[in-house]
């Protein structure tokens, strides 16, 4: 079958396509070695679901149900999942899904004597989540952030690599304890110049880049209930104030150098969590290490605008939108519930069948 990439057709094409209502969805899985090397197209898939959690640890998640045919090894072999989707013309243009390890899977016999394989799977952060250090690990004063999350990534052969790279370099040294986990310590190097924390992205690529706020960022897809709307109607609202911090403190305190303190207050009238809008303070204070007062500082806005995107959650459900990554932001016209705005996308996922609905979580961007 041939397929043609999405860059062969306008944006507008492929948007009517996702949008018709008689569009033809297909997948397609494809076995990849322990070096995300093409092996084999697989057959034997009945049932495969992708979803994906910004805010998690390891963001992306599969299940899979395979009939067992004794030909992957399921403690190095990859699946690549793939959507499809036919266009006018009968070619079809393709989104990969993920580059997805697979657990040891449960084995059970069906009534007609098929051995069924039901599989967890997850990205490639796991990698980096088993992978520990087993001495005390130090990254030393004077070393590039960005320099040596790639030291480290290197050192879990996670060499497909899309690092933004910095200038910032480390004012005094950081250690961790035997057992950390090589994604915590990326982690932490990468919050530590407020960067976001580290995704594996489509095709398999750890991925890393500076922190922006929602705010500041462009919408990556707009949903509208019009004529051509793929959002199902049983979309929720919910609110809930209560428990928003109004006023962020962080410390830096290091022996050898003198304390760094950063404070965000959200007095602004306009925004129903302030202080003045409550006539009470909310504190969030906690303590950072190894950054300077820039980053510092930038850290606590970001805190802070965090903390206010809980002030509207969204759950809806659209036909499948295969093109959705980590993190976008999406504007939403809904007008039932008056929704007319832009929201960054915390969650989505979909069973990987024609016909199945894709269910999204999205937070609301406030500026305070």
């Amino acid at each position: 079958m041939m397929q043609k990439q999405q860059g062969i057709y306008t944006a507008s094409q492929v948007k009517a396509s996702l949008h018709a209502a008689n569009r033809e969805l297909r997948f397609r899985y494809d076995l990849l070695d322990g070096s995300n090397v093409f092996k084999r197209t697989l057959n034997n898939v009945l049932y495969g679901h992708v979803e994906n959690n910004s805010l998690a640890n390891i963001k992306r998640t599969a299940k899979f149900s395979l009939l067992d045919d004794s030909t992957i090894n399921f403690l190095s072999d990859r699946i690549q999942p793939w959507t499809m989707l036919k266009m006018p013309d009968g070619d079809f243009i393709s989104w990969p899904l993920g580059v997805f390890l697979l657990s040891s899977p449960r084995r059970k016999a069906n009534t007609v004597g098929s051995v069924i394989r039901e599989v967890d799977a997850y990205d490639l952060l796991q990698i980096l989540v088993d992978d520990k250090v087993t001495g005390r690990y130090t990254v030393t004063s004077g070393a590039n952030y960005i320099g040596a999350v790639k030291a480290l990534l290197d050192s879990a052969s996670l060499t497909s690599q899309n690092l933004t790279p910095t200038e910032s370099i480390l004012p005094t040294d950081l250690d961790w304890d035997p057992g950390t986990s090589k994604l915590q310590i990326i982690n932490d190097l990468l919050s530590a110049i407020n960067y976001k924390s580290i995704t594996i992205d489509e095709v398999g690529q750890a991925v890393a880049q500076p922190y922006i706020l929602p705010s500041n960022r462009a919408s990556d897809y707009t949903y509208v209930d019009d004529d051509q709307s793929v959002i199902f109607p049983e979309v929720e609202q919910s609110l809930d104030l209560f428990g928003i911090p109004n006023k962020w403190v962080r410390v830096v305190s290091e022996a050898d150098q003198a304390a760094i303190t950063s404070t965000y207050t959200n007095s602004n009238i306009d925004s129903p969590t302030s202080t003045v809008n409550r006539g009470r303070t909310i504190v969030d204070f906690g303590t950072e290490s190894g950054v300077d007062q820039a980053t510092l500082d930038a850290k606590v806005q970001r805190l802070a605008y965090e903390a206010s995107q809980v002030y509207e959650d969204v759950t809806l459900e659209t036909a499948i939108m295969p093109m959705h990554s980590d993190d976008d932001m999406l504007t939403l016209t809904f007008s039932a519930l008056g929704i007319s705005d832009k929201y960054s996308e915390i969650s989505w996922g979909f069973d990987l069948k024609a016909g199945s609905r894709m269910k999204h979580g999205i937070r609301k961007v406030v500026s305070i």
